[in-house]
């Protein structure tokens, strides 16, 4: 007789091994996880390095590993501000800093509290006196409204801000929360680790490490409340980020595909105004975990556990609620599913239970569907190609973040203290059993990351202050310029020629630019790293197969290209016609600048390639190579005819700029203001070809 007259068994099996084929498998998890700390930290310490006491988290499905190519997550940022104390009582104030006392009331709603002003110099209240009108106060206590990260995210990101709850971003792929850390354990968490349960999950060990968690209070009102604008949801999201960390992998096969019959059933059945999450998902699988025997968790029987997962959401639907796992005595469906839509969503899930699941088969999120009813077709990416695109836009996605935040860093006004921060962070050694005892690998990574970055800046700003003084370079100097090589295969260099050839050092300028070009080879791809988004192209093959699986950052980074950049205190090692980018706005340019192009359009910024070209073309002029330097032309004009060339250009309108340069050189002004004139046609505000084209036209 046969035992699985449904062939669930054989079915668990192929979609088990679907969804390793589109990345969901253990390799791809783990590096997705350690991807995202490892970001967590270089945000954390960046931060710290300007002047900035924040956290930084990565929650939700990136970090988690619980997604794949094919559902386009967000990426998910919560930044605590650890310069705010939030005292349970009287006994957590502290002195100097911004102290906000949680208050609730009878009214407050359940996992919600309001946050009262409490005066920094002394323990007392802070009380309303009619002054402070833009303040909420209730029978004279004064309370932080909720909204003031939105009204900052106003003015930051201007016609490209987004708010979601208590989410402020600048575009899509973000979801951005502030948060305030709890100082104690709020009381409904510390139930939590006394309610009675099964036994086998949560295991003790997970028990301590959540003991150890801190819980934060996001910008986030009850949407029923009357004093909606001052109250702060209670957040214990690294609590939740050890349970899902624990999932085996058939439980995160299970979570993946939960989240796409989510998905699929909010685009077929649901309006927009219910919205079913994948936070209702999390939960879901949290409380069929802790009652579904461990022994039940395996491959062979993943549909049956999709059939638990759905039972319990069922089971909630039927009652109308759905308890918070941590905090039950929130409703998770009240402001996100009306009663007629759960009713509604109550009978597609009964109908899916009753009928084997054949939602499976509809499953268009990378495939599945099709995937699952036949997964030898040859229409379809292998397993490799889908891992090879999922590790190399990991790789290309942290380098980019690397650099964005070292150019925040260094964009801000520098002043003695960030000096010292700066020089605190190189004097850090990785083997110093102190320094191993007080930071994380994640922190002491970063740090071995940053490095070189931190002395590619300071021997450029230090060299620029010996040229503008005539000063004799000192060891130092050229020391900082040799650790600072490893930032990638070409700017670091690239910046050390820059500076040789202001210093007037033409032949060993000339060195190290045939150096970079020897180096440059087809293997070398240049990437973003300031948050331009000028062309839309696949992530760039930085990895190859044979470190596919087990690449860090400095296995991808001997692949990568950074553009050049150069600040306000490096201008004495910036060619001239450099200087003009640093002035780009013409009349009213700056008001037409988004939040990403804020970070660098007071730079020089250029793409590695062209302006590798255009350093060695203005070299060799200073050298009196003819030939060699109408190479260099040449070379640079090919920038512009090649298009797998103008396609990872970052900064065209910059390389048009020092193209045209080039021509005027040559005095062909005509040839020099079409170069100008395509620049303009790429970028036309913000752009300083507007100044070459006025320069020119004096000229005539």
């Amino acid at each position: 007789m046969d035992r699985d007259p449904d062939h669930k068994a054989w079915m668990s099996l192929r979609l088990s091994r679907v969804l390793d084929d589109i990345g969901v498998n253990r390799r791809v998890v783990r590096k997705r996880r350690d991807t995202f700390l490892l970001r967590e930290a270089v945000e954390t310490i960046t931060d710290k390095i300007s002047g900035s006491n924040k956290t930084n988290f990565h929650f939700g499905s990136q970090s988690e590993g619980s997604t794949t190519l094919g559902m386009n997550s967000d990426i998910d940022l919560l930044i605590c501000d650890n310069d705010t104390n939030i005292m349970s009582d009287w006994l957590d104030w502290e002195a100097g800093m911004q102290n906000f006392l949680k208050v609730k009331e009878e009214s407050t709603p359940p996992q919600h509290y309001w946050l009262q002003w409490i005066r920094h110099d002394s323990p007392e209240l802070v009380r309303y006196n009619g002054q402070e009108h833009y303040l909420p106060h209730i029978d004279g206590r004064v309370f932080v409204s909720n909204k003031g990260w939105q009204d900052l995210g106003k003015r930051e990101y201007g016609n490209d801000f987004r708010c979601s709850g208590p989410s402020v971003s600048f575009c899509e792929e973000w979801d951005i929360v502030h948060a305030y850390k709890c100082k104690v354990l709020p009381p409904e968490v510390d139930r939590w680790f006394h309610r009675p349960r099964r036994g086998h999950w949560p295991t003790p060990e997970m028990m301590q490490a959540a003991r150890e968690c801190s819980c934060f209070l996001v910008p986030d009102g009850h949407f029923e409340s009357l004093n909606e604008n001052i109250e702060w949801r209670l957040s214990p999201s690294q609590i939740e980020r050890i349970l899902v960390f624990s999932f085996t992998t058939v439980q995160l096969k299970c979570y993946v595909v939960l989240k796409m019959i989510k998905k699929y059933i909010m685009e077929q059945y649901l309006s927009h105004h219910s919205k079913l999450t994948s936070f209702h998902c999390k939960t879901v699988m949290f409380f069929t975990i802790e009652r579904i025997s461990r022994e039940e968790w395996r491959e062979d029987r993943l549909i049956g556990c999709i059939g638990y997962c759905l039972q319990t959401l069922e089971f909630f639907l039927m009652k109308g609620y759905c308890p918070h796992y941590i905090i039950p005595e929130v409703n998770l469906f009240e402001g996100k599913i009306t009663r007629g839509y759960q009713l509604l969503l109550l009978g597609k899930i009964k109908e899916n239970l009753n009928n084997n699941l054949m939602i499976l088969y509809d499953l268009q999120y990378d495939s599945l569907g099709q995937r699952f009813r036949n997964p030898t077709t040859d229409m379809f990416e292998t397993r490799s190609t889908i891992c090879r695109k999922i590790n190399n836009a990991l790789a290309g996605d942290l380098i980019k973040q690397v650099n964005i935040r070292f150019l925040d860093m260094a964009n801000n006004e520098l002043n003695p203290e960030q000096y010292l921060r700066l020089f605190t962070v190189l004097s850090i050694i990785p083997e110093d059993d102190y320094i191993i005892h007080i930071l994380t690998r994640y922190e002491r990574r970063v740090i071995s990351v940053l490095k070189p970055l931190i002395y590619s800046f300071l021997a450029s700003v230090t060299s620029s202050f010996y040229i503008q003084h005539e000063l004799q370079f000192t060891q130092e100097i050229i020391l900082f310029y040799e650790r600072s090589l490893d930032t990638d295969v070409t700017s670091s260099r690239l910046k050390l020629a820059s500076m040789l050839y202001c210093r007037g050092d033409f032949r060993r300028a000339a060195d190290v630019l045939n150096n970079v070009e020897r180096r440059y080879d087809d293997n070398v791809h240049a990437v973003r790293g300031c948050g331009r988004r000028f062309r839309s192209v696949e992530p760039p093959e930085l990895l190859s197969e044979k470190i596919m699986n087990d690449w860090n950052f400095d296995t991808a980074i001997q692949k990568v290209a950074h553009f050049v950049r150069f600040t306000r205190f490096e201008v004495f090692c910036v060619p001239q016609i450099l200087l003009y980018e640093m002035n780009r706005a013409v009349n009213d340019d700056v008001q037409f600048r988004d939040v990403t192009e804020r970070r660098w359009m007071d730079m020089a910024v250029v793409d590695s390639r062209p302006y590798l070209f255009y350093l060695q073309y203005i070299t060799y002029g200073k050298l009196g190579l003819r030939h060699r330097q109408v190479q260099a032309h040449r070379n640079l004009i090919n920038c512009f005819r090649n298009e797998d060339m103008i396609n990872t250009m970052h900064h065209p309108e910059t390389a048009d700029n020092l193209l045209g340069h080039c021509w005027e050189m040559e005095g062909n002004l005509l040839e020099a203001l079409r170069c100008y004139r395509n620049s303009i046609n790429n970028v036309p505000r913000n752009n300083a070809a507007n100044w070459h084209i006025r320069r020119l036209r004096a000229m005539f």
